[in-house]
Formats: C-alpha cells, structure tokens, sequence
C-alpha cells in the first residue's frame, strides 16, 4: 500500500480528479434549463457554508446567521455570473493570479498525500547532513571602529590593534573597548551560529569570524557598520545529530522537496499539454520556459 501512494503516476491521477472536482464545483451552475441562467443552491453548498461559519466561531450558526450566509453566497454567486457575462475576467491580472493561485495550492495538498517509508526518510537524512547537524558555533568579542566619526578607521584600528597584541601592555586586554567607538550592538556574543552572526553584521563577516582561530585579536574585519578588531574566545564545530532527534524535521524537509518536485512536474506536463508560443525576443525572458522550448 506504501508503495501504491508513492507512485508518481497515482498522484498525477489524484491531481487530475482534484482538478476534475474544483472545475465541476466552480461550473456546478452552468447545467441551465432554457435560457442557461439557473443557479442552483444544493445541500452541499449549505453544508460548505456550516462548516466554513464553525471553523471561524467555533460553533453551528443560528437560522438568522445560517439565513444571511445562504443569502450572501446567493449574491455573490449572482454578481460572479454577472461579471463573468460581461467578460470582466478576461484580462484580470488579479482574477488570474488567484485562480493560478487555487490550482498550485491543490497541486500542493495533493503532493501531501504521499507517505515516505522509514527507508526514504533515512535516505534523504543520509543525503543532506548538513541539513540536520548542530551547527558550528562561536563566542567573540569585537571593537567597533566607525567611518563616520573617524577619518582613518582602519588606521585607527590597526593602530589599536598593535597595542591589544603588545604584551608590554596588559591593561589594555582588560578593556579593549576602550579603544573603539560606541555601537548599539553588544561587544561580546556567546555561542552563536553563523546565520546569527550574520543576521547582526554581514555574511562576510560572519564567513571571517569563524574562519578566525581562538584566542587572539584580528583584524580589522569589515562589516555593514565599519570597522572591527575581533578575538575569538571559543569555538564549537558542526557536528551531526542522530536520525531519531531529527527525524520531525527530515520528514517536514522531505515533503518539502516532494512538493516541489511535484510542482515542477506539473508545470513540465502543462507545457506538454498546451500549445505555448512565445516572440523570439521573449523567449529569453522566458525562464524555464525558454529552456524547455530550444531543448525540442
């Protein structure tokens, strides 16, 4: 059974019956008597609007509240036949976005069905440690040097660099910020990841903090800010975690990749489906598009 619900073929079959089901529910109208205009209110539609009223208010509407839902969606529906006559949905970038928008949403529910075995959750851990390990992580403390408030910053923080690795001067190791300027950020950070770091002051500073070895000062280092003397006061390496501690997020991952493997497939069997020309000069704007057109 396992093995039937990861089929590709039965998911492109489930996705077609989806689709089936919303094009029915959207023309569930356009079965009309003389004329083509009946609009019809079923059991089901009530019932769509019961439980849609109960998942906002937690509770079963009374007859007023149910009476003015019914009447609601009977407007509407109306207004909807009513501008879809006068063709006010031709050329809508609005009503194309939001009926592309339905279909991708369905595609994805779809691609949520599949159920990975125990064996292709160990598989895709195997395949993307970095993925699940702990990250690396590093303690530091900095000295700012502004651009602003300096004319020569990185003279400046040279110069102070020279006195923090001159033994002759241990008062200074003490309190190095003295020796630069004021920033709103702390001067010291303790175990923190690279992204964090980086979500502070830059990935190319980060990507230099913890390319630096521990223990002594360096610099200067360049950030969004400006200038920085860095000594790194202690290191902890990536290191990877047990399938079993992980094994929540490797199935989140996993279905995040089907889904989108899922997604790429569709697309690529609509561009099979439909007849798409684009002008020459377009073509290389056209992406994926483009590519799958010079590769016939």
């Amino acid at each position: 059974m396992k093995k039937l619900l990861q089929e590709p073929l039965l998911h492109f079959l489930l996705i077609g019956a989806v689709l089936f089901g919303a094009y029915a529910w959207w023309n569930r109208g356009a079965q009309s008597d003389a004329g083509g205009r009946q609009v019809r209110i079923s059991e089901n539609d009530v019932m769509w609007l019961k439980e849609t009223w109960i998942k906002q208010w937690q509770r079963e509407p009374n007859r007023e509240e149910l009476r003015g839902l019914v009447t609601e969606f009977l407007k509407e529906e109306l207004l909807a036949r009513e501008a879809r006559e006068m063709g006010l949905d031709q050329n809508d970038v609005f009503v194309r976005r939001r009926l592309a928008q339905k279909v991708e949403f369905m595609v994805q529910d779809t691609s949520r069905l599949a159920v990975p075995s125990e064996e292709d959750l160990r598989r895709f851990y195997a395949a993307h440690p970095e993925r699940f390990g702990e990250p690396a992580r590093v303690s530091f403390t900095h000295v700012y040097f502004s651009r602003e408030n300096r004319k020569d910053p990185a003279a400046d923080a040279k110069s102070a660099l020279a006195r923090l690795l001159d033994p002759k001067s241990p008062g200074l190791h003490a309190q190095p910020s003295e020796l630069g300027d004021r920033l709103l950020l702390d001067s010291e950070f303790r175990e923190m990841e690279q992204q964090a770091v980086a979500g502070q002051f830059g990935a190319k500073f980060a990507g230099a903090v913890f390319a630096l070895p521990p223990g002594a000062w360096h610099g200067p280092i360049e950030s969004g800010y400006g200038l920085h003397l860095v000594r790194v006061s202690a290191q902890t390496p990536a290191r990877p975690r047990e399938f079993a501690q992980v094994r929540a997020q490797v199935l989140e991952r996993w279905q995040d990749q089907r889904q989108r493997e899922d997604n790429e497939k569709y697309f690529a069997s609509l561009l099979k489906k439909y007849d798409v020309e684009v002008d020459a000069s377009v073509k290389p704007l056209v992406g994926v598009l483009g590519e799958t057109e010079a590769g016939r």
